[in-house]
């Protein structure tokens, strides 16, 4: 009997995903390795980075402000803008579908992975998308769609619907991840995963008198608890469901409060990531003391007889 398998699962969030980069630190800090990366959109990108290597730090950098960043190739707005190509202009009902394309998102993705092969991966990563054409969720990675480039599955996975239009792989179409499950434990459950570390930043933020209501500061804070609301509730249903179908598996929920952060804007990145992290090694550091990860459980992998 040796140590546990160890998954870290990882939500979307856009900015706000920078969180998980917070929650591997403290991973790290504990001497805490995952074994299986799962993620969507966000917790994707940062899953096929850490996975391969990359310190949070260098990831962190690509989100300050130019001034501050000592990275000379980060990512920059203008990877999220650029003329469309010969398909989308012969296609006016395609190039309409969304404001933006994910192509240069793509492009840089691919030039800063150390490798884009799921089959070359030393930990396995698992890549969540949606299939537009309601075909449901896609999974790439070793098992699944492992032949398609890991830089094309995150650009599939972080392809917000309307703000990009579908990304294309092949002849299907792919929007982000989250539409059909904000996490995708299972994948983890299924790779042998003993202990499940839930990275989710889709807690919203909890006021009480004499606090002033969220209701009284405007229609984007509305917009942003109401959104916060409905994916904590899917996420939370999600592993209650991923508890009572796998009781062998120990899950645990990182949800650091991110409400009154944005998901767009740079500004607050760094104050993120120490969220995500304090979060992260209070909760691991309890379960840590409790001895959870010293010995791995007698548990059975999906599909063992």
């Amino acid at each position: 009997m040796g140590k546990p398998r160890i998954a870290f699962v990882g939500s979307g969030g856009a900015t706000k995903g920078l969180a998980h980069l917070g929650v591997l630190m403290a991973m790290e800090e504990l001497d805490l390795r995952p074994d299986i990366f799962v993620g969507a959109s966000t917790g994707a990108i940062v899953g096929a980075f850490v996975s391969q290597g990359l310190g949070s730090e260098e990831m962190i950098d690509w989100f300050r402000p130019f001034w501050r960043r000592r990275d000379a190739k980060p990512l920059k707005a203008r990877h999220f803008l650029g003329l469309p190509n010969g398909e989308q202009l012969r296609q006016p009902g395609y190039l309409t579908s969304g404001v933006f394309s994910m192509d240069r998102v793509e492009r840089f993705l691919a030039s800063r992975l150390p490798c884009n092969d799921f089959r070359m991966l030393e930990r396995p990563l698992f890549v969540t998308a949606a299939d537009i054409d309601g075909r449901g969720r896609a999974v790439f990675g070793r098992g699944y769609r492992e032949d398609v480039p890991i830089s094309q599955a995150l650009a599939a996975s972080s392809c917000i619907p309307v703000l990009f239009r579908p990304y294309r792989i092949g002849d299907r179409y792919y929007v982000d991840g989250e539409l059909v499950r904000t996490l995708s434990a299972d994948l983890a459950v299924g790779a042998g995963a003993e202990i499940i570390i839930v990275s989710n930043v889709y807690h919203p933020t909890v006021t009480r008198p004499p606090r002033r209501s969220i209701a009284r500061k405007g229609a984007v804070q509305v917009g942003r608890q109401a959104f916060d609301i409905l994916l904590n509730e899917k996420s939370r249903r999600s592993m209650e469901l991923m508890q009572r179908l796998h009781p062998h598996v120990t899950l645990l929920d990182v949800a650091p409060s991110l409400g009154r952060y944005s998901f767009t804007s740079r500004r607050h990145a760094e104050r993120i990531v120490q969220l995500g992290y304090r979060e992260g090694f209070s909760v691991l550091a309890a379960a840590k003391r409790r001895g959870l990860f010293e010995v791995a459980a007698n548990v059975r992998t999906v599909g063992e007889a």
